[in-house]
Parts: structure tokens; sequence; C-alpha cells
């Protein structure tokens, strides 16, 4: 019995001492550490995303940084970009290459809620990644991303294209030598003037519309020649007339080689889409028949299409010729 009242005992006084200790180091009043955070725009009236094909095409914005307690100072802001691609893999299923966060610009802070002006162009983005490699898991291994992209339509002219995401981040350098460059998600999302991040992208500017030359074959093997105009219906969308005709029409001319000049026309929902310089057919015809384009070439001032439809045997070829002298965008299927 005694021992039994020396542990009870024993183990009151430890837990006596227990509390004692943590009532000690129990703080209701503690220092929180002093975080400066930041705020970013763009430009009012400016482009919030950069254009395919353009690789000077430049993006303007405003970094502020603010210390709410005044108790930080911040000399130098860092400028980051993150950039992530979207592909098909080998089994034609959506994926996403991740390429990581680069160093673009740093810019001196000023003072407190004074925003500092800057400005990055699609070749700044290029240079802090042009030794980006991926494997896309296509058999081929790690490959240079700009050298051999899955996406056909980057190249020296353009850099990227619209299957690639940035985000731009920021990151704060003190005067005591402290490096600040994550918030909490109630900074970036929820407070007003403060944010984290701003998003952007590639844009298409399309210049198909105009009126061509043109040379048709339906596939009986007749011809047929005249001026198609592509008429803009949208951003990047398209209908042709063939010959003034009142009606579009997404045969390039072989309905009327084939079937005469009085065949009805596809008609239906179908459009002619240019998604930086991909084209493709969107929609159906008047009989649920879909469109796809076999081959399309650029010859100088010749586009070359060759197009088919599910009714078998319908399909067709055109060559366009522009007369006013400007290239053909080097479009795609």
């Amino acid at each position: 019995m005694k021992i039994v009242k020396f542990l009870n005992y024993a183990l009151v006084l430890g837990l006596v001492m227990f509390a004692a200790g943590c009532e000690e180091a129990y703080d209701p009043y503690p220092e929180f550490q002093s975080v400066p955070h930041g705020f970013g725009k763009y430009k009012t009236g400016t482009p919030t995303s950069l254009f395919f094909g353009n690789n000077n095409s430049k993006l303007e914005a405003s970094l502020q940084w603010i210390s709410t307690d005044g108790k930080v100072t911040v000399n130098d802001m860092d400028l980051f970009v993150t950039w992530s691609e979207g592909y098909l893999d080998k089994d034609g299923l959506p994926k996403t290459a991740s390429h990581g966060k680069k160093l673009i610009k740093t810019l001196p802070a000023g003072s407190a809620r004074t925003p500092v002006d800057f400005s990055w162009t699609a070749a700044d983005v290029y240079n802090a990644f042009k030794s980006a490699k991926f494997d896309y898991q296509d058999g081929a291994g790690s490959r240079d991303v700009f050298a051999n992209p899955k996406d056909g339509r980057r190249s020296a002219t353009s850099f990227f294209t619209p299957n690639d995401k940035f985000t731009l981040t920021w990151a704060f350098k003190s005067s005591d030598g402290k490096y600040y460059d994550s918030w909490s998600g109630g900074i970036c999302s929820n407070s007003v003037g403060a944010n984290c991040q701003l998003n952007f992208n590639i844009v298409c500017l399309s210049e198909l519309a105009g009126t061509y030359d043109y040379k048709a074959k339906g596939w009986c093997g007749t011809e047929k020649t005249g001026k198609i105009e592509f008429k803009l219906k949208g951003t990047g969308v398209y209908e042709p007339f063939l010959d003034g005709a009142a009606e579009p029409d997404f045969s390039f001319g072989a309905y009327a080689a084939c079937y005469g000049a009085t065949a009805q026309l596809p008609g239906g929902d179908l459009k002619l889409n240019d998604s930086c310089n991909k084209l493709f057919f969107s929609g159906k015809s008047r009989w649920g028949e879909t469109y796809v384009f076999r081959e399309i070439q650029i010859n100088g001032a010749n586009l070359f299409i060759s197009w088919k439809n599910d009714y078998d045997p319908e399909a067709g070829e055109i060559t366009i010729t522009r007369t006013d002298g400007k290239p053909w965008p080097a479009l795609v299927k």
C-alpha cells in the first residue's frame, strides 16, 4: 500500500511540474514576424497575353511592396516566370509538361506602396528557359523543348504556342538580408490591394480574311477556277465564299465541280477555324457530315488544301493564290 501511495504522489508531482513548465513557456502576446507583401497589376489598356508569332510582343505591369507595420524595408524585387505546356501523350491523352520556374528580372524596389513599372517580352521568357528539356514519354527520352517540340507551331518566329501557360510571381529582398518569396492564401486571394501572381498565355491574331484566286478539283476529277473570299465571322472563325455566292462553300468548289453549278452546298453549322495557324473544321454539314483536312502546304503565294468528309467518296483539293503580295502564315492542320 505504501508503494501505491508513493507512485500516486510521484505522478501528481510530475503533472504539476509539467503544467508549471507549460505555463512558463506560454506567451499570450507573442511578437509576430513582420512580413512584407506585394501588389502587381497590368498597366491599364495594355495586353495581358503575349501574341503568337511575335517574339517581341510585350507585357507591361507594375509592382509595389507593402509593409503594413513599417518594420521592413525592401531593396530589390525579383520577378519569376513559371511555365507549363499542354501536350498529348503517346495514347492521345492530355498531359502537362512542367518546365519549372526561372528568374527573368530584378527590379529596384523604390519606396513602400510606390508602383514600379516594368515589362517583359516573349524573348525574355525564352532566354530564361532556352535550355529547357523534357521527357514527353513517347520513347524519345528527354530532349530540348524548343528544338524538338510536341507542338509543330513552335518555331524561330514563335517560341511559344497556345498550349503554353505562364505565371509571373515575385520575391522581395529586405535591407536586413531576409528573403520573402511566399505568402498565405489570405494575402494572395482575399486581401484588397495585395496579390501574389499575374497569369498570362499566348493568343492569336488571325489574318486570313481577304479575296484570292483559286483552282479547285473535286473527287470526280473535274476542276473549277475563280475567286474565293474568306470572311471573318468571329475570332479566328471564317466562312469561304466562292465566286460571289451568298452561301459559304466548305467543299471549296468540289460540289459545284462534281454535282453541278446548282448543287446544294454543305451548309449546316460548319466553320473554318484558325487557331494560331492551326486550321481545322468545326460543326457538321446539313447532312451531319464532319470535315477534316488531309494536307495543308504553303509554296510562296500558294496555299494548297486537301480535305475530305465522312461521306465516301466526297473529298477535294484547292490551291488558293494570294494576289496582295503578303505571305501566308505558317498554316498547319
